[in-house]
C-alpha cells in the first residue's frame, strides 16, 4: 500500500516537472507574440504619423494642376455643386517613338477618358528678352498609333511677345481638335515660328530656348484634357 502512494507521487511528481517546461514555452511564446504586435502597432502608428516621405517630385502636382484644383475648391465655396463632377485630366510628357521626327513634344494619351471634349497644351514660359520682340508661332501636331505617324492641320496661330511673360506664366494652347483623331495613343506638338518680317526661324531651337521642356521637372509640358470648356483663370 505505501509502495503504491510513494509511485503515485511519483508520476505526480513527473507529469508536474514535464508541465513546467511546457507551461514555461507557452508563456514565453505568448510574451513573444505580444511584444511583436505591439512591435508592429506601433510601426504602424509611425507609418500613419509619418510627416515627410522621401519621393520623387513627380509624386507632386504639376504647379499648373494645383491652380486648376484651388480654382475649383473656389468654385465650390461660391456655389456648392458647381465644380461637382468637373472631370480634368492629364498627362505629362513622355519620350516619343523611335521613329517620330526630332523637335516634337510628345504626350501618352492611351488612358484618355473617351467623355474629354477639350484638351490644352501647358508650357511654363521660362525666357525674358530684353528688348520688345515679336514672334508669331503656329501649332502643329501629329497622331502617333503603331508605325504610323498622321499629321493634322495646323491647331492655332498666334503672336508672341518674348520681352512679356503671360501673368499665369504659362502658355497655353486649344488642342480641342486632336481628340477628333483616332485612334489616340501617342500626340505630338511643334511649335513653328516667323519673325516680324514673316520668314521662317528655327522651331526647335526658339521653343527650347522658350519653355521649359525637361521631361521630369515640375514645370514640364503638360497637356490637359476637360470634360467640359477648360477653367478659365
Amino acid at each position: 500500500m505505501l509502495g503504491s502512494v510513494h509511485l503515485a507521487i511519483f508520476y505526480v511528481t513527473v507529469v508536474f516537472l514535464l508541465e513546467c517546461p511546457v507551461k514555461g514555452l507557452f508563456l514565453k511564446e505568448q510574451r513573444r507574440n505580444a511584444e511583436a504586435n505591439q512591435a508592429l502597432g506601433k510601426a504602424i502608428l509611425e507609418m500613419l504619423h509619418i510627416k515627410k516621405v522621401s519621393a520623387s517630385h513627380l509624386a507632386k502636382p504639376h504647379p499648373y494642376m494645383k491652380r486648376i484644383y484651388q480654382h475649383l475648391d473656389s468654385l465650390e465655396a461660391q456655389d456648392f455643386g458647381r465644380s461637382d463632377g468637373i472631370l480634368v485630366q492629364s498627362f505629362r510628357s513622355v519620350e516619343g517613338p523611335l521613329h517620330a521626327p526630332p523637335g516634337w513634344i510628345w504626350f501618352n494619351i492611351s488612358s484618355l477618358k473617351p467623355s474629354m471634349l477639350a484638351a490644352e497644351l501647358v508650357l511654363y514660359r521660362k525666357t525674358l528678352h530684353s528688348h520688345p520682340l515679336s514672334v508669331t508661332v503656329t501649332l502643329h501636331s501629329i497622331i502617333a498609333s503603331a508605325d504610323h505617324l498622321k499629321e493634322i492641320p495646323a491647331l492655332e496661330e498666334r503672336q508672341l511677345m518674348l520681352h512679356r511673360r503671360p501673368s499665369s506664366e504659362y502658355d497655353v494652347f486649344d488642342v480641342s481638335a486632336v481628340l477628333a483623331a483616332q485612334p489616340l495613343e501617342l500626340a505630338g506638338f511643334q511649335l513653328r515660328y516667323k519673325d516680324e518680317s514673316g520668314s521662317l526661324v528655327l522651331h526647335d531651337a526658339l521653343t527650347q530656348s522658350l519653355y521649359s521642356l525637361n521631361r521630369g521637372s515640375l514645370q514640364e509640358p503638360l497637356l490637359v484634357l476637360y470634360e467640359a470648356n477648360p477653367l478659365q483663370f
